[in-house]
């Protein structure tokens, strides 16, 4: 087995990007809605297992990258106290999935990876930018996301990877 997922963990829209490890193969990528506002949190992490279950049992992989939640301090625009216990508690499940079937987890920084990957940008930059940056870099290493939880997915995967000290086949063919 070798494949390398990453995750952009959303209640409401959960982007996922894996690689199969192939130099000759670029990543796939997808996102689940794994609630609404009227999912309860037991539910919403019901939902990612079964998406994890399913997407292991076609796509195996034995590293999974998750965008860790925000710290409380770090509280800005329509995120709540709320919102950061249901984004603790998927990343939690993310992680407790992985141990369970014996993959590597590790969670990722949204600062280091999106530094990384779209380059530094000045303090205060909005949100909607950042997402339209991330988007805009996927474009341009050829991939073609519908959703910006997507874009972030590749971009969590593409800095996982550079990580472990391997260059994914999206990077090793720009220019």
């Amino acid at each position: 087995m070798s494949g390398w997922l990453a995750l952009d963990l959303s209640k409401r829209s959960t982007g996922w990007a894996f690689w199969n490890g192939q130099p000759d193969q670029t990543a796939r990528f997808g996102s689940w809605a794994l609630g609404s506002e009227y999912t309860s949190k037991g539910a919403t992490y019901l939902k990612l297992h079964e998406e994890l279950s399913a997407l292991y049992s076609v796509m195996p992989f034995d590293k999974m990258f998750f965008e860790e939640p925000i710290h409380p301090a770090q509280l800005q625009g329509g995120t709540n106290i709320e919102s950061l216990r249901v984004l603790s508690g998927v990343a939690a499940h993310a992680e407790s999935f992985a141990v369970a079937v014996g993959v590597a987890p590790h969670g990722i920084n949204v600062t280091s990876w999106r530094t990384d990957f779209i380059g530094s940008q000045k303090r205060g930059t909005k949100r909607a930018t950042l997402k339209d940056l991330t988007i805009q870099r996927c474009r341009q290493l050829g991939f073609a996301p519908r959703k910006d939880d997507e874009a972030d997915a590749i971009g969590v995967l593409t800095y996982g990877i550079l990580l472990n000290g391997v260059t994914p086949p999206w990077l090793a063919a720009e220019t």
